[in-house]
C-alpha cells in the first residue's frame, strides 16, 4: 500500500460533551469499557433503557471488538496486563493521582489538540472553559436549542419564540460559541416542515393542553418553526448549524431520523453551512449522497467512529470518493469517558490512512494530495469552518 503518513496530523474533535472531574472520579472504572462502547452509552444518555439490563450490557463487553480493543490498548499506553480487571485498576490509579493529566495523556498521545463541546448533554450545561480545564486543551462552544425550548416554555408561545431568539442572539455574542446544534431527531423527527406562525401557535396551545407529551400532532409544528428561526439567527451572525443526524441511544425516533428527512429543509437553507452529525449513520449513503450535492451540507464523522468500528473504513471510503474533504470532518462524540477522544482518534487516523492508501493504490490522487485530504478531514474542515483559531 502506498506511503501515506497522517502520524503527524492535529485532530480537531468536532463533537463531544462535557463532563467534570468529580463526576469521572465518582463512575469509577469498573466497566468504564462498558461505558465507552455504544449500549454502554446508552445506558447513561437514554431514559427507555431498564438499568436492571446493565449487568448484561457488561457480560458482553468482552465478545465485543471494541471493547476488546480498549482494554488492549489501553493496557499499553498504562503499562499493565491487557486484562479487563487488570487495565481498570491501573486507569483508576492514573485517574486519581491526577485525572486531568491523565486525559491530557491520552489526547498527547492520539493528537487531539482542541473539541468542540456540546453544551446540551449533560444538564446542566458545563462551561465550555470549565472542560477546557478538565481535559487540558481547548474547547469551542456549541450551543443547543432544545434547553432554551425546555427552559422557555410555560410562558406564551410568543415569549417562547421571543425568548428562544433572545438565548440564540445570546450565543453569539460569545466568540467562543462557534455554531448551533438541534437534537430534533430525538423529539419530533427531521423531516422538518415550514409551519405559519399562527400554526405554530395554535400546535403550542394544544402541545401544553397535552401536558407537554412529544407527539408530531402538536409539538412538531412549534420545534419546526423554532428551528426554522434558529437556523435564520445562526445565519444572521455566520454560524453553522448542526443537526443529530441518524441513530443514537434507545430514545431517538429512529423511523424520521435519516437524513433523506431532513433534505427538503437543507434545501430550502442552501445558502448557509449545516452539518450532518454523524453523517447519519447508519444510514452514511443518505448523507453522503446529500453532501455531495448541495454545496453547504457538511458530514461529521461521529458515532461511524468509534462505534461503527468494522464499517468505519468501507463508509470512509464512501465518504472520501464522494464528497469534497473540505466538508467532511472528524468527531469522537465521547460522552464522558476520557478513553472516548483517544479510542476514537486512534482508529479514525488509522482508517483514514488505510482508505487513503488504497486511493493512491488506484491512482485516484498521488500521495501528497492524499495527505491534505487527511489533513482537511481531521482537522482543517472543522478549522475552517467555525473560524478556529487554533
Amino acid at each position: 500500500m502506498a506511503d501515506v503518513d497522517l502520524s503527524d496530523l492535529e485532530i480537531v474533535d468536532a463533537h463531544t460533551h462535557p463532563y467534570r472531574v468529580e463526576g469521572l472520579l465518582a463512575k469509577g472504572s469498573e466497566g468504564f469499557d462498558t461505558r465507552a462502547t455504544f449500549l454502554g452509552e446508552a445506558f447513561s444518555s437514554s431514559t427507555r433503557l431498564d438499568p436492571d439490563l446493565w449487568s448484561t450490557a457488561d457480560r458482553l463487553t468482552d465478545s465485543t471488538v471494541m471493547g476488546i480493543t480498549i482494554v488492549r490498548w489501553l493496557a499499553r499506553h498504562l503499562g499493565c496486563e491487557p486484562t479487563r480487571g487488570a487495565v481498570a485498576v491501573a486507569r483508576e490509579a492514573a485517574l486519581h493521582e491526577d485525572a486531568v493529566a491523565y486525559t491530557k495523556g491520552l489526547l498527547d498521545a492520539a493528537g487531539v489538540v482542541a473539541v468542540l463541546a456540546d453544551e446540551g448533554y449533560p444538564q446542566p450545561p458545563i462551561p465550555a472553559a470549565e472542560f477546557a480545564g478538565t481535559i487540558g486543551v481547548r474547547v469551542y462552544r456549541v450551543a443547543r436549542l432544545e434547553p432554551w425550548i425546555l427552559a422557555r416554555r410555560e410562558g406564551s408561545f410568543d415569549d417562547l419564540v421571543a425568548g428562544a431568539e433572545a438565548d440564540a442572539t445570546e450565543a453569539a455574542s460569545d466568540p467562543n460559541c462557534v455554531a448551533y446544534k438541534s437534537i430534533v431527531a430525538y423529539r419530533t423527527g427531521l423531516d422538518v416542515g415550514d409551519p405559519s406562525s399562527s400554526e405554530a401557535a395554535e400546535a403550542f396551545a394544544r402541545w401544553r393542553a397535552d401536558d407537554w407529551r412529544e407527539t408530531r400532532e402538536h409539538a412538531k409544528q412549534v420545534r419546526d418553526f423554532l428551528i426554522r428561526r434558529t437556523l435564520a439567527v445562526a445565519k444572521a451572525n455566520d454560524r453553522a448549524f448542526h443537526f443529530h443526524c441518524g441513530g443514537g441511544d434507545p430514545d431517538i425516533d429512529l423511523a424520521h431520523a435519516s437524513p433523506k428527512g431532513l433534505f427538503p429543509l437543507l434545501v430550502d437553507v442552501q445558502h448557509q453551512p449545516v452539518v450532518l452529525v454523524h453523517s447519519g449513520f447508519p444510514w452514511v449513503e443518505e448523507g453522503a449522497f446529500i453532501a455531495s450535492v448541495l454545496p453547504n451540507v457538511y458530514l461529521e464523522l461521529s458515532e461511524l467512529i468509534p462505534w461503527g468500528w468494522g464499517q468505519v473504513e468501507p463508509a470512509l471510503e464512501l465518504i472520501v470518493g464522494s464528497v469534497p474533504a473540505a466538508k467532511v470532518m472528524y468527531g469522537s462524540d465521547e460522552a464522558g469517558e476520557p478513553e472516548g477522544f483517544w479510542v476514537a482518534a486512534l482508529i479514525a487516523r488509522a482508517a483514514l490512512q488505510r482508505v487513503l492508501g488504497r486511493l493512491v493504490d488506484r491512482d485516484y490522487v498521488a500521495v501528497d494530495e492524499a495527505q491534505h485530504l487527511g489533513e482537511l478531514i481531521l482537522s482543517g474542515s472543522c478549522r475552517a469552518l467555525h473560524g478556529l483559531s487554533g
